[in-house]
């Protein structure tokens, strides 16, 4: 079934004009309207999000959220804040989330985050899961170490081929790097903060 808009297939006008097809919500000012193969969405009377001609995503005002599940650009470049000239482009800051592994605990499950906190007073080696494979990842580990000997994996290579050494009752950072699944990581640290 089909309504008919000044030749257009489409249901309703939006803003009192019907020169597009358009879907409307209870609200005049609020729908979806179709150009010349565009689309754009509208929420009281201003232009949300639009879709051009060449597959191009613009959103205008607003946030977007993606609470579970992938979002895919399979060709093209992503701007935020900003027209794109690189693949991912922000004009802004970035935020993300810290994954406490809690006390004690010496496994890192990499699909959680990039950035992790743990407190020690044992002897453990740390063990890496769920790495991303066949892209490049990164993680920072920031340890609170009060006591023990902490340890890593052979797969860890440090500069001079030998891990730091750290002073109990400090706090280290570490930083490290993988482009083939975790099978070998680099590894950087700044120890010793006073906590």
């Amino acid at each position: 079934m089909s309504i008919s808009i000044n030749g257009a297939t489409g249901i309703s006008g939006i803003n009192g004009t019907a020169a597009s097809p358009a879907l409307q919500g209870a609200d005049a000012d609020t729908g979806i309207v179709f150009g010349a193969d565009t689309a754009s969405i509208s929420t009281a009377g201003t232009e949300r999000v639009s879709v051009d001609a060449s597959g191009n995503l613009q959103v205008a005002t607003g946030d977007i959220e993606i609470a579970t599940g992938n979002m895919e650009v399979a060709t093209g470049k992503v701007g935020i804040g900003a027209t794109p000239v690189t693949d991912l482009d922000l004009n802004g800051n970035y935020a993300s989330n810290v994954v406490a592994l809690g006390s004690n605990v010496f496994s890192v499950d990499c699909s959680q985050g990039n950035y992790f906190t743990q407190s020690t007073s044992s002897s453990n080696n740390f063990s890496f899961s769920n790495v991303p494979s066949s892209r490049s990842y990164s993680l920072t580990l920031e340890i609170t170490h009060s006591s023990g000997t902490i340890g890593w994996p052979a797969a860890v290579k440090w500069p001079g081929g030998t891990a730091p050494s750290l002073t109990q009752s400090k706090t280290h950072i570490f930083c490290l790097v993988t482009d083939d699944g975790g099978t070998r990581w680099r590894g950087a640290a700044i120890v010793d903060y006073d906590n």
